[in-house]
């Protein structure tokens, strides 16, 4: 099947950006592009800017693409790499399937601090043409339930996207993504962006491929209840290391009633771990209409609560967590045992 005749069929999509309101598409949220082949005086219009692009006026974000400088520095990086996206699809004779990463920040999935450059995209088997211009093309199968469309863009699925990366990122990369697209909402207000059985379902189509055990080691270790990237990059690490498994987002209740639900628990050991990532004192969907400062006294608040029962808690953050070694002396310190093999 031709990519470019899935375009009829697809679903089609709204963009939510973390940060913006969802009823706008991408376009409406991000700045304005410059498509060069768009412009009378086409040649003018070329030499006026690249000389932009030299001067610093303006950054050539794909052949042919310029955004003003002004602009550029007042966005963050992931709506940077989303124009980079737009600015690619937008020169394409015909409509490229997004896919792998590049998918990913579409969707809104978690890819990671050190943001992309290339864009990466999904074309046939058979169709020819190679990687250029940071374009990454990735030849594989697509079925019309691999694609959907979004704001005027072919993307692959989110359960499509989450097969994609389990199958040639690192695992822990991937681990994130998988646990991100089934997280189920514990407060109700959004549905998982995808579930388990879907992801499974989607990979068996692809099979035979290669990197298939990698992959389904990704699908096997990911949850719905990891609600931080440290916190699913902290179970990878915990696996590695060898601590024993903990239960996920456990709750506690005391004589004043419930207090929360911990990130992980060990019973057995009466501690309760906690991944703490800056997203939880910055993040809308964290703070819930608070303060960051709130936040910080509300955390006070229930770790005082937690260890009054007692509960001995053991609070770690990105430079622990997400590095083996030193979680592994983390928890040792705080009296867990090591060397236990994970089920």
């Amino acid at each position: 099947m031709r990519v470019d005749a899935l375009s009829t069929d697809v679903l089609r999509l709204a963009l939510p950006t973390p940060g913006m309101s969802d009823d706008r598409s991408m376009d409406d949220q991000l700045p304005p592009l410059t498509h060069i082949n768009s412009l009378d005086e086409l040649l003018d219009s070329r030499r006026a800017h690249a000389r932009a692009a030299i001067s610093g006026e303006e950054i050539r974000i794909a052949r042919g693409v310029y955004v003003s400088s002004d602009a550029w520095g007042e966005i963050e990086n992931h709506d940077r790499y989303l124009l980079r996206i737009r600015g690619v699809v937008n020169t394409r004779h015909s409509r490229p399937v997004v896919s792998h990463w590049s998918a990913a920040a579409i969707h809104g999935l978690p890819i990671g601090g050190n943001w992309l450059q290339d864009v990466h995209t999904t074309v046939s088997p058979t169709a020819g043409g190679r990687s250029h211009n940071g374009v990454v093309k990735h030849h594989a199968k697509l079925s019309e339930e691999d694609v959907v469309e979004i704001d005027g863009m072919l993307v692959t699925s989110v359960a499509r996207t989450v097969v994609d990366i389990a199958m040639m990122g690192p695992f822990a990369a991937a681990v994130v993504v998988a646990d991100r697209a089934q997280l189920v909402d514990r407060f109700g207000r959004t549905p998982p962006m995808t579930t388990r059985e879907e992801i499974q379902n989607t990979f068996n189509r692809l099979m035979p491929v290669r990197a298939h055990k990698r992959a389904q080691g990704v699908i096997d270790f990911s949850v719905n209840r990891s609600e931080s990237p440290l916190e699913s990059e902290s179970r990878v690490s915990m696996r590695i290391i060898g601590c024993p498994q903990p239960a996920l987002q456990v709750p506690f209740w005391d004589y004043r009633g419930f207090i929360g639900e911990s990130d992980f628990g060990w019973e057995e050991y009466n501690s309760v771990g906690e991944a703490d990532g800056k997203q939880k004192y910055f993040e809308e969907r964290f703070r819930r209409g608070r303060t960051s400062q709130q936040v910080i006294d509300d955390e006070r608040i229930r770790h005082n609560r937690l260890a009054a029962l007692p509960k001995h808690v053991i609070r770690w953050g990105w430079e622990t967590g997400t590095v083996p070694a030193r979680l592994r002396a983390h928890l040792v310190a705080a009296g867990l045992p090591m060397g236990v093999k994970w089920k």
